[in-house]
């Protein structure tokens, strides 16, 4: 696996901004340098770390001196940008790589917005301050897109976590059974749970059963031992008990307030 030095890729050794055609294979490597490919049209492949990704418009990546990367790319047009770290805001960087995926989709105005960006990057790469203004901002847009890209992925997942609960709240669900559902860790997925939610897990799935069970008690003559069983609680005392924690009132006692209310 061969190593790419700045000093051969980086003229200056800080920042190098190109917009170009590409029709090549470029064997696995890694470099002491970021770079950022950004795809106006073409198709191919990146590798990045053993994991595949599609080439097409749009298609953004950001490699760090930690990844590993080769491409075969064909009939492309990309910008391509590779910077020194002591050529950006340190912050803005720190808190990409802290979360950033080496690949992102992107199309509408956020493809045009990076398009537009880097166009401008490329135009003015020799005049000092105004390219590194110019690099602070993609860097901070791709930021930006990143913890959008990441907030959506999370909603998704909490939003199918509640389907699956809704539909199986009865049964003897558990969070690993909802954290393999979703392919996540149980850990990963119990911390994202919380806070999305405000409420870990265990509270919410008894929440969703009490307030089931307080439906049943007005709207149904079941006895509370069907009632029990039939909002997931298997332990008939430890439901009593817990209900009038929930409630303030014994099962019997809220359905025969509520009906006389």
């Amino acid at each position: 696996m061969q190593k790419y030095a700045k000093s051969k890729f980086i003229e200056n050794g800080y920042l190098s901004a190109v917009k170009k055609n590409e029709n090549t294979f470029v064997e696995t490597h890694f470099h002491d340098f970021y770079e950022l490919e950004f795809i106006i049209s073409g198709s191919g492949t990146y590798t990045v770390d053993g994991t595949e990704y599609a080439i097409e418009a749009g298609a953004l990546f950001f490699l760090t001196p930690f990844n590993y990367h080769c491409v075969d790319i064909r009939d492309a047009q990309l910008y391509n940008v590779m910077f020194s770290s002591n050529i950006c805001n340190h912050t803005f960087l720190q808190e990409l790589t802290k979360n950033a995926p080496v690949f992102l989709q992107t199309d509408g105005k956020t493809k045009l917005c990076f398009e537009v960006l880097l166009d401008e990057l490329c135009d003015n790469i020799d005049d000092n301050d105004l390219s590194t203004v110019l690099l602070d901002t993609v860097i901070a847009r791709l930021k930006k897109e990143v913890a959008n890209d990441i907030r959506n992925k999370t909603l998704s997942a909490i939003n199918k976590a509640e389907l699956y609960i809704l539909n199986n709240f009865r049964n003897g669900i558990t969070l690993n059974d909802v954290a393999k559902e979703l392919a996540l860790t149980p850990t990963y997925f119990s911390r994202l749970f919380k806070e999305e939610k405000g409420i870990n897990f265990k509270t919410y799935l008894n929440n969703m059963r009490f307030e089931y069970a307080r439906k049943l008690l007005v709207h149904s003559e079941m006895t509370v031992m069907q009632i029990c069983s039939e909002s997931g609680f298997n332990d008939y005392p430890n439901f009593i008990r817990r209900f009038r924690q929930y409630t303030g009132f014994y099962p019997a006692q809220y359905r025969k307030e509520q009906i006389n209310e």
